[in-house]
């Protein structure tokens, strides 16, 4: 299910930064869709998730990131999106690759602890569960020094915490089996975004309104709270 709309992004300077971000996650992180061989001529890519499945696990994942950052100020918004994958250069509508965005207010993601310090605490921490870390870098400007770390896990769901003009945590499923609208359920996001609030932007996926019973999962609590979700 791909929402028609671009998630309600404001136009602004941040929504072109955040694009820029978006179109260098197919360059970073891993290509678990491609298929070399040809279109359908091998089976679908095995997932461990269907769509509907992957929110929760992919947003546990989020907020245990964050509990591993001391100090951590708060995202500043939280968006669903969604990018197609393909096997031999042709896109396979039964399949596709959820992509979840965190990102940082325009202070926040100039600050030393959020540009520096996360990156080498998330390195360590993504390390000592076991992840692949598939991409670490940092690129030198004149201005800033921009940073990717990128992190996969067995069941297929990664990580990158990106810094740029703005920093943010994506999280992305790889590709997964396309799920029916309704079948898709909200999960309330994490770091300090307000459940419905104006930086909640996955209101396309509901269009009856964004069911926003539960409270924001706060910046520390751990992933179990999303018990009912997984």
């Amino acid at each position: 299910m791909r929402p028609a709309a671009d998630l309600r992004r404001p136009r602004t300077a941040g929504r072109r930064a955040r694009f820029a971000l978006a179109a260098a996650a197919l360059a970073i992180l891993p290509a678990a869709c491609s298929n070399p061989k040809g279109p359908m001529e091998t089976a679908p890519p095995e997932s461990a998730y269907t769509q509907a499945e992957a929110y929760a696990p992919m947003e546990a994942a989020a907020a245990e990131a964050v509990a591993a950052l001391p100090d951590f100020p708060g995202f500043e918004q939280r968006s669903w999106a969604e990018m197609p994958c393909s096997r031999g250069g042709v896109d396979d509508p039964d399949y596709t690759r959820i992509e979840i965005r965190y990102r940082f207010s325009l202070p926040d993601s100039g600050a030393p602890l959020v540009r520096e310090r996360y990156v080498e605490l998330l390195r360590d921490h993504w390390t000592g569960l076991g992840y692949e870390i598939t991409a670490d870098d940092a690129v030198e400007g004149g201005e800033r020094t921009d940073r990717n770390l990128v992190a996969l896990r067995e069941d297929g769901i990664s990580l990158w915490y990106a810094v740029g003009g703005y920093a943010g945590l994506f999280i992305d499923s790889g590709c997964v089996p396309v799920s029916d609208a309704g079948d898709i359920e909200y999960v309330p996001p994490t770091g300090g975004v307000a459940p419905g609030g104006p930086g909640d932007l996955v209101g396309d996926y509901f269009p009856e309104g964004v069911p926003a019973a539960r409270e924001a999962v706060a910046p520390f609590e751990p992933p179990a709270d999303y018990g009912d979700h997984l």
